[in-house]
């Protein structure tokens, strides 16, 4: 009997592939096909968990800004350090005035030590209030004296930079905490599918047994053949990833069992 596959094995499955495997399962069957067969209604709630699923799966994918935030880091980081290093060798400057100036400008981020090993929050207050400071009147002439201007400006754009990816990251995970997550999609989307995935069987029994509609049978035929196809590739990338899971294990196992030594008494 020509029947959509089991999927007891969707705990093994992992989120990607889940969510590709139902985007495939979804567009195996059109929305007027489903009316045709009169169950759009459990064609519609598929298509509509579904579409949660494609929102809560490429958010997760896109909070990439993670990464963001810590290259925003590491640029304000290197430039702080940077600047640091370059005053610090113009304390040892043969020309007396640019010593001077050095050792001014140097005391002046003497209380900013450890800035870049304190929470994000901490860093960038830090950072913006250290470049104000050099930009004002008191400090601005030794600056400029010492070359570092631009080098302010642009740890102070940096510390700026930095303060925006941490932003936009607080703002996601705040969107976020009222999602739905992959976790609590999946069994709906699961469940809606299994609905709709028994109705496509009944129909094709009442078309094929009942009515005796060779052209209709076929039809939907090829609906269930394209759906099982789907679901057998995903079956065999779960196989697959468990024999190899298990031939490591295999690995490092002896090829044949250890016999305990046999003991004289």
């Amino acid at each position: 009997m020509k029947k959509i596959l089991d999927r007891k094995y969707m705990m093994f499955v992992r989120n990607g592939e889940h969510y590709s495997l139902f985007h495939s399962l979804l567009e195996s069957i059109t929305q007027e096909m489903a009316a045709e067969l009169k169950i759009q209604e459990y064609w519609k709630a598929f298509a509509d968990a579904f579409d949660r699923e494609n929102e809560v799966y490429l958010n997760s994918q896109k909070y990439a800004n993670t990464e963001t935030v810590k290259a925003a880091k590491k640029n304000c980081h290197q430039r702080y350090s940077a600047l640091s290093f370059q005053i610090r060798a113009y304390r040892k400057s043969f020309v007396p005035e640019i010593a001077e100036a050095a050792d001014r400008v140097y005391f002046a981020l003497a209380p900013y030590k450890g800035v870049m090993v304190k929470n994000y929050a901490e860093t960038i207050a830090m950072v913006l209030d250290l470049t104000e400071k050099l930009q004002t009147e008191k400090y601005a002439a030794d600056v400029e004296k010492l070359g570092l201007t631009n080098e302010v400006v642009e740890l102070r754009q940096s510390a700026e930079r930095f303060q925006t990816e941490v932003s936009i990251r607080a703002n996601e995970r705040l969107t976020r905490t009222y999602r739905v997550n992959m976790v609590q999609i999946r069994p709906v989307v699961e469940e809606a599918f299994a609905d709709l995935a028994d109705l496509i069987t009944a129909s094709y029994l009442t078309a094929a047994y009942m009515d005796r509609d060779a052209e209709k049978a076929a039809r939907i035929e090829r609906i269930i053949d394209r759906m099982n196809a789907e679901i057998l590739r995903t079956i065999e990338t779960v196989t697959r990833r468990s024999a190899r899971a298990k031939g490591k294990t295999a690995e490092d196992a002896p090829e044949e069992p250890i016999e305990p030594e046999e003991t004289v008494s």
